[in-house]
């Protein structure tokens, strides 16, 4: 089936817009993806998300990033480690979260909209957000700092992935912190077996 030309500039955006700065980094594409995978146990990667509501002629689509960590990878029964997709990551941010304004950014593309202009717009966030988030990431101790620093994922995940990449003080004190702050059952409960599992 031809494409749109909606649908054939958004391909052209993807990958000759975006993808050639990742590829210069060494990421590989697949689909709508850029992917760094570490043999050390660690990657990164883009997604750029198409909306569900979304059609032939009128496309809105955003960016999704993600710090993957083998160490954290429990969604199946063996790591996807090279394979991992922006689900698979244990840290996920949009480009609205790593712009300062902490909403959720969608670009629109249209048969009328002008490429040149909707791609300029995606590059300079790509170039002012995207990039620089993700080259300041090279390593698993990064991604495991930055989860120190920001606390986030609040998530037991996110604590025993601390755990298990050797941060054992750092992930013993973030639970003892959850225990003495939290007002919500559900995951103190959470909280409790998991501290009772390092015992």
């Amino acid at each position: 089936m031809l494409k749109t030309t909606t649908q054939t500039r958004f391909d052209t955006l993807v990958s000759k817009v975006l993808w050639p700065e990742f590829k210069a980094r060494g990421y590989r594409k697949t689909g709508n993806n850029f992917r760094l995978y570490n043999s050390d146990g660690w990657g990164k990667i883009v997604n750029i998300q198409k909306s569900s509501f979304s059609d032939k002629d009128a496309i809105s689509f955003t960016i999704n990033t993600g710090l993957y960590l083998v160490k954290a990878d429990t969604m199946f029964e063996v790591a996807r480690e090279e394979r991992f997709l922006e689900p698979d990551c244990l840290v996920r941010k949009r480009i609205g979260n790593l712009n300062g304004l902490q909403k959720d950014l969608w670009y629109e593309l249209t048969q009328a909209t002008p490429l040149e202009e909707v791609g300029q717009e995606v590059k300079k966030d790509f170039l002012s957000f995207i990039l620089p988030y993700l080259d300041s990431i090279e390593s698993e101790e990064d991604i495991c700092h930055q989860i120190i620093r920001e606390r986030r994922p609040k998530s037991v995940e996110a604590i025993r992935a601390l755990f298990d990449c050797g941060y054992q003080d750092e992930s013993r004190q973030w639970v003892e912190e959850e225990l003495s702050t939290t007002i919500y059952r559900a995951w103190r409960q959470q909280l409790t077996v998991f501290k009772n599992s390092l015992a």
